[in-house]
């Protein structure tokens, strides 16, 4: 996530709310730094059930807490419309197994961890649906066409392939793959 896309989206008057991942060492640092040394503007409680969400499905049971930090002044004039961070934690049981994780993100709004906690929910659900699914389905973090647009061609045909399979109503997208294979007239038959 590049400086010049935070800033393309301020500028075309939308507001964001991204995840932090450790390839932006010097803003993930201080995301942790805030969260160990600042109070938080906005926290949950375990107390308050209106702040703390608890997931039951598929054999887990999720714990998540969220805090919401200022940005420090420094980074807000270098990262456009950086306003706070958000802390999430979640912890629970998942297939029998305990586990704990942090997330953090950057956000362009001063928003109660109420509000953050069910903006990061709906981020993973973006996630799960699309990115998942282009990752895992037809790796693209790890592409056999490199180089030029090629990259960028296939992340269009990959969409289009999720588009269509879903539009047609299959489960997963690997069905989809199995029931279109070499089966052009077919697809072309949709668009007529």
């Amino acid at each position: 996530m590049p400086k010049k896309t935070v800033s393309l989206i301020i500028d075309s008057g939308n507001d964001y709310l991204i995840g932090l991942k450790e390839n932006q060492p010097t803003l993930y640092k201080m995301a942790q730094t805030q969260s160990q040394t600042q109070e938080p503007l906005s926290t949950t409680t375990i107390e308050d059930d209106t702040h703390v969400g608890v997931a039951r499905r598929r054999h887990r049971k999720v714990l998540r807490c969220c805090k919401v930090f200022a940005a420090p002044e420094k980074l807000q004039s270098q990262w456009a419309g950086l306003k706070t961070f958000v802390q999430v934690e979640r912890s629970g049981i998942r297939d029998g197994q305990s586990f704990q994780e942090r997330q953090f993100y950057i956000c362009s709004q001063i928003m109660s961890a109420k509000d953050a906690l069910t903006d990061t929910q709906k981020h993973w659900g973006i996630e799960n649906r699309l990115h998942w699914v282009r990752d895992v389905t037809f790796s693209e973090d790890f592409p056999l066409r490199r180089g030029g647009n090629a990259p960028v061609n296939w992340a269009i045909l990959h969409n289009f392939f999720i588009t269509l399979a879903r539009f047609l109503g299959f489960r997963t997208i690997p069905q989809a793959q199995r029931a279109l294979a070499n089966q052009i007239q077919k697809v072309f038959s949709f668009f007529v």
